[in-house]
């Protein structure tokens, strides 16, 4: 088997045994091998050049991945002024050419992989190596605002599509040469690149090895987001809940790494997944750390609030007025009876009529464009609701518990967490229709005894309340000040466990 010389940032490997992927040194092979290869390929585009000498030259490469201002201002005029017996050094490891990253390959299938990731090759007639020039540049979109994450202080920048800006942003705010990045290359048909950012000497080497290994394993033809592989990795597949963070925020993913924890980014995905991670982690905001403890912490005890509105309180009425309503004070009872008297339905398919459509408002809000979609939730919210009870559908208290509901789900500020909660808070009313305030507890139960079970990179899901860590539990409910906070959260097991130099 011949040497390739390939870039670290592609892991594709030499198959040497077939001969017709081994750069020739006869240039009509290697033509008619890419012709073949790139046949209906009308972005490729394929040019025949001379050198000085006399030799002919192939260059192939794909427009709209390269900057073809560098490839005829820099390449091609010193190609083509130079001699063949001079572009190569004599051991045909070293390229003389005008650019800081060449890529030496005996591999026709590798140095595809090099031109659809925008890398220009040149094959030369009467050399076994082609030449492969680092000249990416294609359109993307510039660093914008967090959409789903938004932050009153601090950064409001968000991670983009391109996976080399992503890492510089890391960069950028790690400025420190322990930050590192494993590269691997997914997708059978896609070849995307994944980065499993780090920090050496913090991070717990065997969670990092053990993550690696899971995502090189990872067969499938192609991932068009980070949720294609927190699914394929996760350690239980039957559960709603979310086993790694997904974030669009840098500042985030940085708060995390100095944690210990890992980040993966995948090209073409503006969002990072962070491992492993607590349940109580998804309620945590960037914001808390950013104004006075005692404050965070309220605002803190609030989401948990929230949490336990939005997942029971739509059961605790289904609960209540159908099995229990003697629980409920007589200047109420009243009322609530006249307004039901009008209602054909059980408590259980009133919440679920007004769920469902506030449901499916939500989902056409995220769909529309913004202008319509703030429009439809005014309709939604006030016309439709006020025609419900007009026309005797739904009862007016009913329109005040799922608007409660809905506020207290907006809480929650993980998307993947809020979503979850939405669906289990449906789980949970069955359970109440059916059983009454014994369902709703039952429900409950067998809700925390999922989470305790359930793991993020081996590590406990339900980890500090379970098992019970008492440093790691004071930044969970509350957010003590920042100089009781020297020492970092145990969940991803940092080598190092106290913040900054003593």
């Amino acid at each position: 088997m011949k040497v390739v010389f390939i870039s670290p940032l592609l892991a594709y490997k030499c198959r040497g045994d077939n001969m017709q992927e081994i750069v020739s040194k006869k240039l009509e092979d290697n033509i008619k091998y890419l012709d073949e290869q790139f046949t209906d390929s009308p972005d490729v585009k394929r040019q025949k050049l001379l050198l000085k000498d006399g030799t002919p030259a192939l260059l192939v490469y794909v427009e709209g991945l390269i900057d073809t201002s560098l490839l005829q201002r820099d390449i091609l005029p010193s190609l083509m002024n130079m001699e063949s017996s001079n572009i190569f050094d004599e051991s045909l490891q070293i390229a003389n050419l005008p650019s800081a990253n060449t890529i030496l390959s005996d591999n026709l299938k590798v140095l595809i992989s090099y031109i659809l990731s925008g890398w220009p090759v040149i094959c030369i007639n009467g050399f076994d190596r082609a030449i492969a020039v680092n000249l990416i540049k294609y359109e993307k979109r510039g660093i914008s605002e967090a959409t789903m994450e938004k932050n009153v202080k601090g950064s409001n920048e968000a991670f983009i599509e391109s996976l080399n800006t992503n890492i510089s942003v890391l960069r950028r705010s790690i400025k420190n040469e322990r930050l590192k990045f494993k590269m691997i290359v997914l997708g059978d048909i896609t070849n995307q690149s994944v980065a499993i950012g780090y920090i050496e000497d913090l991070a717990n080497p065997k969670i990092v090895e053990v993550l690696s290994k899971k995502i090189k394993e990872i067969k499938y033809d192609g991932l068009f987001d980070v949720g294609y592989i927190e699914q394929l990795i996760a350690d239980n597949q039957i559960t709603p809940f979310p086993h790694y963070m997904s974030t669009e925020r840098p500042d985030k993913t940085v708060s995390c790494l100095l944690e210990g924890m890992i980040a993966i980014l995948l090209d073409g995905t503006p969002s990072a997944l962070l491992a492993p991670v607590s349940f109580f982690s998804f309620f945590q905001a960037p914001d808390d750390y950013n104004g006075n403890w005692m404050v965070a912490s309220l605002i803190r005890l609030l989401r948990m609030f929230g949490l336990i509105i939005a997942l029971f309180l739509p059961a605790l009425y289904i609960a209540i007025v159908s099995y229990h309503y003697y629980m409920i004070p007589l200047n109420l009872l009243i009322p609530l009876a006249e307004s039901r008297a009008r209602v054909p339905f059980p408590p259980i398919i009133e919440v679920l009529i007004l769920e469902t459509t506030l449901e499916m408002i939500r989902e056409a809000t995220i769909r529309l464009p913004t202008f319509i979609a703030t429009s439809l939730g005014v309709v939604g919210g006030l016309i439709i609701g006020q025609a419900a009870v007009d026309a005797g559908i739904v009862s007016n208290i009913i329109i005040i518990v799922v608007s409660i509901t809905a506020i207290a789900s907006f809480l929650i500020p993980n998307y993947d967490m809020a979503l979850t909660i939405r669906y289990i808070r449906f789980i949970v009313m069955f359970f109440a229709a059916i059983f009454g305030i014994i369902g709703v507890v039952i429900s409950g139960v067998f809700l925390l005894a999922h989470l305790v079970i359930l793991e993020s990179m081996g590590e406990p899901y339900f980890k500090p309340m379970f098992p019970f860590r008492l440093n790691d539990f004071k930044d969970t409910l509350l957010r003590p000040s920042l100089k009781a906070l020297r020492k970092r959260p145990s969940i991803a097991h940092p080598l190092d466990k106290s913040r900054g130099k003593k």
